[in-house]
């Protein structure tokens, strides 16, 4: 065969030959985009992509905020239980209110590192920038964020107990539920806030 010949047959193969485009791989675009952390289980997946559409990609929120309230339910259990046996069981001296102010604050300051050791290896672990700062910084943000709470549920509980006469540890759970979810905001908003230029406390 001449080499004219073989000129011709590779021009003709070439303009035979399927386009280019048809088998373009799926680019980066065209992968869906998930707003939140894709858990090991393929119908928990489903599931989020249906809330995913259905809330405009808040997804993503909905799982932390998902995560944060049984972790925070199972850290208002411990302080239930610590607040429980400090006010009942361990005798304190002095009036009926400075007993309820030891028993609140053994039981806040418990069930604030029952809350923050779960809340950021699991909860807060994928926000943008949560690993930014050290363990330390993390824990210390959360204390004062934590802090703001303790304050307004001591405000709510001794509202309910001595102007409302509610029950005391009825009066307790009350204010964690009503705190549980301005501690998630703030803590959204501040302590594991994304920065952009230097790493603050």
């Amino acid at each position: 065969m001449s080499l004219s010949n073989l000129e011709e047959v590779s021009v003709e193969s070439v303009l035979l030959e399927e386009p280019a485009a048809s088998v373009v791989p799926a680019t980066p675009a065209d992968v869906p985009t998930r707003s939140y952390h894709p858990y090991s289980w393929s119908v928990a997946n489903r599931v989020l992509d249906v809330v995913d559409t259905l809330t405009g990609g808040r997804a993503g929120m909905l799982q932390r905020l998902s995560s944060y309230v049984v972790i925070g339910g199972v850290a208002a259990v411990v302080n239930l239980i610590v607040y429980s046996i400090v006010y009942h069981f361990v005798p304190v001296p002095g009036p009926d209110a400075v007993h309820l102010v030891v028993a609140f604050l053994c039981a806040t300051e418990i069930s604030i590192m029952a809350n923050f050791i779960p809340n950021d290896y699991f909860t807060f672990r994928h926000v943008a920038g949560a690993r930014q700062r050290s363990w330390l910084q993390r824990c210390l943000r959360f204390q004062l964020t934590c802090i703001s709470g303790s304050a307004l549920t001591a405000l709510i509980q001794f509202s309910l107990v001595y102007l409302v006469h509610v029950w005391p540890l009825f009066a307790q759970a009350s204010a964690l539920i009503i705190v549980l979810f301005y501690n998630f905001t703030v803590h959204h908003l501040f302590t594991y806030r994304h920065v952009k230029t230097e790493k603050t406390l």
